[in-house]
């Protein structure tokens, strides 16, 4: 069995954690890149080695009807989701999408209905499920190390997004909820591993001049009654902040992804001296906490680990575009709640 040939649509942010990964899968090749400009996408395709490049309007149809390319990995701005999914589907490509999976649940929904018409495989990509940590912690909680879990409580916050389209909720379909809390919720669900029932979320902005909210909090109650609680924050300074608290009837578990990671440095030095220590790090100075392999540590290699050994051998990933449905389920009922000020159910 030869090499999964993939096609990456995107060529930013989310793209290079993806680059950096599947770079040290030895199962898969980067054949092609898309991106909508020339630039971003000949400088990511030379950085990465990728022999073929696509760029403008029709780069994810040219990347996904590309007759050497098996799989597509789909890490564009929210609003290209829908586009990418469809045409990776209707041309026969196995397909991995970055979270959010879609803007809404109708976007998601289609999603799901096209890969599921045209029979190929898919893979949500919500990297925090893979995590290091976080997949040591289910482990434990499988085998009853704390008992039934009653609640999770769970932060994601930094000073904001690294794009300009994030603060478009047009572009984005929300705000920080849509951003972060789209991580916490399908966490929590997958510990819970129940069917969630309704949510209450408050959302305001109150730091950034955005047209969405900047900091939220959303509760979402499942089947039996537990809750899985989770705080997103664009205004929280001290770099980014990911934990997890789990609590069971016998005990809990504490998750701590970007604080606890074994390295903790006091510098004075030149900035750039320092060099790269950590996404959305705001400073280079004075004590800080250098993140250890991050796109391991995040969970981006675990994750795509999982999808190329699935697609190589014709099996639905344990993460798919059905369970990104769901998040964006939840998370539409949280929209819902931020306007009606009551528990909105959870439809899907």
């Amino acid at each position: 069995m030869g090499k999964l040939k993939l096609g990456l649509l995107g060529s930013g942010f989310a793209a290079t954690f993806h680059a950096m990964a599947l770079k040290e899968i030895s199962d898969v090749d980067i054949v092609s890149v898309g991106s909508a400009t020339q630039s971003h996408a000949e400088r990511f395709a030379k950085r990465w080695s990728i022999p073929n490049v696509y760029y403008g309007e029709k780069a994810i149809q040219k990347v996904a009807s590309d007759p050497d390319v098996e799989a597509i990995d789909v890490t564009l701005p929210n609003h290209l989701h829908l586009e990418a999914v469809v045409a990776g589907a209707e041309n026969g490509k196995n397909v991995i999408v970055e979270k959010p999976l879609a803007r809404n649940k109708k976007e998601a929904k289609d999603m799901l209905a096209a890969v599921e018409k045209h029979g190929v495989l898919h893979g949500y990509a919500e990297d925090q499920l893979f995590a290091p940590q976080v997949e040591r912690a289910v482990e434990m909680i499988r085998k009853g190390a704390i008992g039934k879990i009653l609640w999770i409580r769970s932060r994601e916050a930094h000073m904001g997004p690294h794009s300009a389209w994030f603060w478009d909720p047009a572009l984005a379909g929300g705000g920080v909820l849509m951003d972060m809390g789209c991580h916490s919720v399908e966490v929590a669900r997958r510990i819970m591993d129940r069917a969630p029932v309704e949510a209450f979320c408050w959302g305001a902005t109150l730091l950034h001049d955005t047209k969405a909210e900047d900091s939220c909090l959303i509760v979402v109650r499942y089947e039996g009654g537990d809750i899985g609680q989770s705080e997103d924050s664009w205004t929280a300074h001290g770099g980014l902040d990911i934990r997890y608290e789990i609590y069971g009837s016998d005990g809990a578990i504490f998750v701590d992804i970007t604080r606890e990671t074994g390295i903790k440095m006091f510098t004075v030095a030149p900035e750039e001296k320092v060099g790269y220590t950590v996404e959305k790090a705001e400073a280079k100075r004075g004590w800080i906490f250098p993140t250890w392999r991050e796109h391991q540590t995040y969970g981006y290699l675990g994750e795509l680990q999982h999808f190329i050994d699935c697609f190589r051998r014709g099996v639905q990933p344990r993460e798919t575009l059905k369970d990104g449905y769901v998040v964006n389920a939840i998370l539409d009922a949280g929209y819902e709640s931020m306007k009606s000020g009551r528990w909105e159910k959870v439809a899907y």
